[in-house]
């Protein structure tokens, strides 16, 4: 027979036989005339289906432990053509729950919660009859996007979602109005070279990051919506003095975002802050060690940097943007609006 070992970590997911390969873990497979295996990921909602289960309206599954695995480097590539190719489950925990009938339009919900009972993530769930199941990929809500509003150039600020620790969590399923709850354990990767002390301190590190990111931002979403308010008054209004205010105000708010995003393109211009938070915390997540004494220090150096631009643009705000307002006010002109970077 032909096949080969699918998956990041030597898990089976189709059709293999290869001789000198060892297979564990196989719960169901399927074999077929044509020289084939099937094998289901997950079959534990099939074996939990009692009548009991089928009797109720709603049921929640108690999920599998999921393990949190890391990225490896495989010792081969298997072209995507290849005819015994399996495709390996989707990462993470899956979370499958039973629905007696449909459940009204947009009231299913699951809730992942850590064990203090915070909220990790909330994800949409599907509501046929019958049998659903979602994945949740152990990670929490990516952190603020930005967006550009004066410039078709990418932000290059980069968004962060942390990979969840190994520990005791809770899936919390929302239909109706009525709420179910199962425990979950994510399992540390066993191939991981760094221990859950390790991860525990990246964790502190890297949620720091992912609020000063969102802080970077919060400033560049209110300076881009400034700015693009600002820049279409100016093609509309004839008026000079408002004009020369405006394009006096638009410097003023340029000098602030320039900090913090590349707006054009300069040679060996180098990144700008939020793309620094973005490449720090990305470097630091790539694996599970504890951050280097000079991570940490970088760390503090973009922080004070970051605390500057909230500065520059809160005077700007108190200051610049008032007065600016008042003329505007005074030739009947809508004022400028912006959001509040917090």
């Amino acid at each position: 027979m032909e096949g080969r070992e699918t998956g990041s970590r030597g898990y089976l997911k189709a059709a293999t036989y290869v001789p000198g390969f060892n297979f564990v873990s196989i719960e169901r497979v399927v074999w077929t005339v044509a020289r084939g295996f099937w094998i289901l990921d997950d079959l534990t909602p099939l074996q939990q289906l009692t009548p009991e289960v089928l009797g109720e309206s709603t049921h929640l599954f108690p999920p599998r432990p999921a393990y949190r695995f890391r990225q490896i480097t495989n010792d081969s590539v298997i072209r995507e053509d290849e005819v015994s190719a399996g495709n390996d489950p989707p990462y993470g925990a899956g979370i499958n729950y039973y629905l007696k009938q449909t459940a009204p339009a947009g009231t299913v919900t699951i809730t992942i919660l850590d064990s203090k009972g915070q909220v990790v993530r909330v994800l949409p769930g599907t509501s046929i009859v019958g049998i659903n199941r979602i994945h949740w990929n152990l990670r929490y809500e990516a952190s603020t996007p930005i967006q550009m509003r004066t410039t078709r150039r990418s932000s290059d600020g980069g968004q962060l979602a942390i990979l969840a620790p190994p520990g005791s969590y809770r899936v919390k399923l929302s239909v109706g109005g009525r709420e179910l709850t199962q425990p979950l354990t994510v399992i540390k990767d066993p191939h991981s070279g760094g221990t859950e002390a390790d991860i525990q301190a990246q964790m502190t590190t890297l949620f720091e990051l992912g609020r000063d990111m969102d802080r970077a931002a919060d400033l560049v979403n209110a300076t881009e919506m400034a700015r693009s308010q600002i820049e279409a008054l100016v093609k509309v209004v004839d008026d000079q003095t408002i004009t020369k205010a405006a394009d006096a105000l638009n410097q003023k708010l340029i000098a602030v975002e320039e900090n913090l995003v590349e707006l054009r393109v300069r040679a060996g211009g180098g990144s700008k802050l939020a793309r620094k938070l973005s490449y720090l915390a990305s470097e630091l997540a790539s694996s599970d060690f504890k951050p280097t004494n000079q991570q940490l220090d970088v760390q503090k150096l973009l922080e004070e940097r970051l605390a500057t631009c909230q500065g520059q643009l809160d005077a700007v705000r108190a200051r610049d943007l008032p007065v600016f307002n008042e003329l505007l006010r005074q030739r009947k002109v809508p004022h400028i609006i912006t959001t509040e970077a917090q």
